[in-house]
């Protein structure tokens, strides 16, 4: 996507390896807690109380992390039916104005996130007693690596159209 060796290529590389790490680090956390849960209730007929609310809440950052994931890697579902008819560089044109609104909604999705982070503070979870804003933390952030992310496709797509 990048020259290589560029301090943007080695940014973007460790951010992509990061989110990889921390998806698979929150996966096994998650297995290893329910199967906790699952053994003591079969086990001890007593569950731990906290391990449903906790896998739910790393559920809730393997989303948003996975989202980032398949947006670097262009995974995300997509119609491009009108824009495969498009002449080259009116395809690369669409593709500009169609990351214009990606970048608007990713704008309104970390500004909102952050409102629901802020507002969530102080509100408490009853089993882990975590503050929410731990939880939804991950909106903002996830909004933001994908704002630049998408910043950086626009930059390609801009030199392609520049490069005929």
């Amino acid at each position: 996507m990048h020259q290589e060796g560029t301090l943007i290529d080695k940014l973007y590389r460790w951010t992509i390896k990061a989110t990889e790490v921390a998806c698979s680090v929150l996966l096994g956390c998650m297995v290893v807690i329910v199967f906790a849960n699952v053994v003591a209730r079969y086990y001890l007929s007593a569950s731990l109380a906290w391990s449903e609310e906790l896998a739910r809440f790393m559920l809730i950052w393997l989303v948003f992390l996975g989202a980032v994931l398949a947006y670097v890697h262009n995974e995300h579902l997509g119609l491009d039916l009108l824009v495969s008819k498009l002449p080259r560089r009116l395809a690369h044109v669409a593709a500009i104005v169609a990351d214009l609104l990606v970048l608007l909604a990713l704008f309104l999705l970390a500004k909102g996130g952050y409102m629901m982070t802020v507002d969530s503070w102080d509100w408490e979870a009853p089993a882990t007693y975590l503050p929410f804003g731990y939880i939804y933390i991950v909106i903002p952030v996830v909004g933001v690596i994908m704002f630049l992310q998408t910043i950086l496709k626009m930059a390609v797509t801009v030199r392609a159209i520049i490069k005929g």
